[in-house]
Formats: C-alpha cells, sequence, structure tokens
C-alpha cells in the first residue's frame, strides 16, 4: 500500500505560471490562467482524465477545465485583485490489470495568472539497440557498477566474457560512459567514448580499459544513508547528458560511502544524498566539481502543531523555501488510493485548510464519496539557494521541468513520514 501511496505523491502535472498583474487592488479584475499542453506531452498511460480548476482561499471553484494533450484550456473569473488563488488539478488512473484506481489532487497556492506550458515528456527508451560493447577477459562473474541502463550476459568461457548493450542519451551522436568490475581487479574500470554514433559495436579486451582509482568516501553526518546518484556533467556538452556513474538504494541505511570516479572526464558532477534516522530523512542535491567527504545537515526543521486537513498548523525554522504537505488515503480494499498534495511558501507559522477544495473538487468523482477526510501522509520542506523568491521555485514546480542547478548551488531539505 505504502509504494501506491508514495505513487500518488508524485503523480503530478506541472504548470509554467508567467507574471500579469492588474493595475488596482481595490477592484475587480479579471484572473486568466492559460494552459498549454504540449503535443508530446505524456500524463500516464493508466489516465482516464485530467481537469484544472481555479479556486479562491475559501476552496470556493472559481472555474475548472479538462486537459487534453496538444490542446489549450482557458481559465478565467473575474475577483479582487488583493485575494490569494490557487491552482489544482485532479488526475484520474485507473490501472485495469491490477483493479486499483488513483485520484491524484495537487494544489498550488498563491499563484500569478499567466500562462502556463506544460512541456513535452522525455521518452524513457528501454530497447538497448544503439550502442555495442563486447568484452573478454572479464574474469567471472561480472558486474556493471555504473547506473546506466542497459542489458547484457556473458559467461566463463574466454577467461570471462561480457556482451552489454544499451541505448545513447543524445541522436544520433552522443557521448557514452559505463564502469564494470572484474572479480579479478581490485578497481572498476571504465567505458568511455565521445560522439557515439547510433549502431556502434566495440569489442573490448576488457584488460585495457582503465582502471578508476581515485575512490571518494562520503561520511553521513551522524544519520544514516539511504540512497544516492553521482552524475557527471560536461560542460557545453549541446546534449546536455547527466552521466549515471553510480546510484543506489541502501534499505539497511549506511553510516558511509564510496564512489569511484574517473579522472580527466567530467567537468563537474550532480550528487544527490539521502539520509536520516527513521522517518525523518534529510535530502541534498549539490553541483560541483569536488564531491565532498562530509555533508552538512540542512538547517531547516519544523513542527507540526496540528495534523488535521480541516485545521493544519505547523512551525518551521531554516531557510525559507517551497512546502509539501500530502494527505492520503485508500478505501478498505485497497483498490481506491485518494491523495492531496499541496505545495506553498515557507514562513515561520503556516496554518491553512484545504479541505473544503478538495471536498468540492472531488464532489464529482462518485469513487471518493466516502472519503470524509484524508490523514496527513508526509510533510517536506525544500531550500534552493540558486533561488530566492517562492514565485521562481513555484514555478519549476508547476512546469515540472528539470531545475539546471548552477554550478557551486544545491538544492536541500527535509522529509517526515507520518502514514
Amino acid at each position: 500500500m505504502k509504494k501506491i501511496l508514495s505513487l500518488l505523491a508524485v503523480a503530478v502535472i506541472f504548470f509554467n505560471c508567467s507574471k500579469d498583474t492588474d493595475d488596482t487592488d481595490n477592484e475587480l479584475q479579471n484572473f486568466t490562467v492559460t494552459l498549454n499542453v504540449d503535443s508530446n506531452h505524456r500524463f500516464s498511460r493508466f489516465q482516464e482524465s485530467t481537469f484544472a480548476f481555479l479556486s479562491d482561499e475559501n476552496g470556493t471553484i472559481l472555474a475548472t477545465g479538462e486537459l487534453r494533450i496538444g490542446e489549450t484550456t482557458t481559465l478565467s473569473f473575474s475577483g479582487s485583485a488583493s485575494n490569494h488563488y490557487d491552482l489544482s488539478y485532479m488526475r484520474y488512473d485507473n490501472i485495469v490489470d491490477l483493479g486499483i484506481k488513483t485520484y491524484s489532487l495537487v494544489t498550488f497556492t498563491n499563484i500569478e495568472q499567466g500562462t502556463y506550458d506544460i512541456g513535452p515528456t522525455p521518452i524513457i527508451e528501454n530497447s538497448h539497440d544503439e550502442i555495442f560493447i563486447n568484452m573478454d577477459y572479464t574474469g567471472y562473474p561480472f558486474e556493471v557498477t555504473s547506473g546506466v541502463t542497459g542489458a547484457g550476459g556473458g559467461g566463463p568461457e574466454n577467461g570471462g566474457y561480457y556482451n552489454f548493450r544499451s541505448n545513447l542519451s543524445g541522436s544520433p551522436t552522443s557521448d557514452f560512459y559505463a564502469s564494470f568490475k572484474s572479480p579479478n581487479d581490485q578497481f572498476e574500470r571504465y567505458f568511455w567514448q565521445t560522439d557515439i554514433s547510433e549502431g556502434s559495436v566495440f569489442n573490448i579486451d576488457y584488460n585495457t580499459l582503465p582502471e578508476i582509482q581515485n575512490i571518494i568516501s562520503v561520511q553521513s553526518p551522524t544519520n544514516t544513508i539511504f540512497g544516492f546518484a553521482v552524475e557527471g556533467i560536461i560542460e557545453g556538452d549541446i546534449n546536455k547528458v547527466r552521466h549515471s556513474i553510480k546510484e543506489s538504494n541502501l534499505p539497511n541505511g549506511y553510516s558511509s560511502i564510496s564512489i569511484p570516479l574517473p579522472d580527466n572526464i567530467f567537468d563537474n558532477y550532480l550528487f544527490t544524498l539521502s539520509y536520516g534516522n527513521g522517518a525523518i530523512k534529510y535530502f541534498k542535491t549539490i553541483r560541483t566539481a569536488d564531491i565532498p567527504s562530509t555533508i552538512d545537515t540542512p538547517e531547516l526543521s519544523f513542527v507540526i502543531n496540528n495534523t488535521s486537513p480541516q485545521a493544519f498548523n505547523m512551525s518551521t525554522t531554516g531557510n525559507s523555501g517551497i512546502y509539501n504537505i500530502i494527505f492520503r488515503d485508500t478505501n478498505s480494499s485497497e483498490t481506491i488510493f485518494v491523495a492531496h498534495s499541496i505545495y506553498g511558501e515557507i514562513t515561520p507559522e503556516i496554518s491553512f485548510s484545504k479541505e473544503s477544495l478538495r471536498k468540492n473538487i472531488q464532489e464529482t468523482y462518485s469513487d471518493l464519496k466516502d472519503f470524509e477526510t484524508l490523514p496527513l501522509g508526509s510533510v517536506s520542506l525544500t531550500h534552493y539557494n540558486s533561488l530566492n523568491s517562492y514565485k521562481d521555485i513555484l514555478q519549476y514546480r508547476i512546469e515540472g521541468e528539470y531545475y539546471e542547478i548552477p554550478k557551486n548551488s544545491f538544492i536541500e531539505g527535509i522529509s517526515k513520514q507520518f502514514d
């Protein structure tokens, strides 16, 4: 059940906001939001419908419309310029094979009117038919140690062999990185080529690949590491490829990790670490030329004073940014899952109730008539050191685009699971 509930937390469609303010705060204004859905956007292969809603602070729905691929939806009403307005959507997915229905409601609070562009969805290929690396003298068994997706197989013959194949991140040519580990070697070895054409085949004596002797040890600050990822970046790469060097989920947790970094290839790295104790986790992503040996715990914390969605309240300390609070539940047969994810600006004291909004939206969904309230699922606070404004941060959240962290910058935060 928790896996389905976690999926609900990230089942979001994003909107791109641009400013368009009115001349007066004392008179009525026309508040208009235009939602452009790119023709190459994909909501979900299970999606039945997605509707967008504009609402006021009391949860009254002021305008609504269905979002469709390749179409434009305009939401407009006349209201006071001094009020705050929210943008929400409800996505309904029907996973027929599992007999499961999910309703994912997301609310972005205090938005600005303007045009929101829901961009194309990156296509993840899994054909593994664009680069072929055939290696002999690998030893057996043999391991692919980088996080790159691919397929392969081998055996003990000819000193051990392994035939690896994968896709290229760019087209028609792309750089490519992968690392491997022979049981006969102390160190990993790596394959690196630039401007590879699709369909390229490489037949290699594994022992001729360079070793990775630069091992970086990263220590968690009095916490347990739950997962990490390291990607290499080449400055000026027109394909903007993030080369996966290493990634791992650590269900039992570790106090430190070791990361093999190849020499003289990448200009900087995107390093993500998740660590914590129990239900509380910290997360940090940094873009740096030198991965640090220790990570500072974010100066963010919160205390939940009231978990009720009717009168939610929490106190926060630390750097400002954006919060995400999720209420979620399932029916007794675990066939219907509902989540309400709320984004807003971090302030020292946060109080709200979006229950009226949720109930007003879910009135049109017969499956949801028995969901009178939703318990608290999780709370997270996120700080972007390169963005100063909540509106700037919200743009990326709504837009759903990958945020390009500038060099020597980071994103960090804290989260806590309640269900």
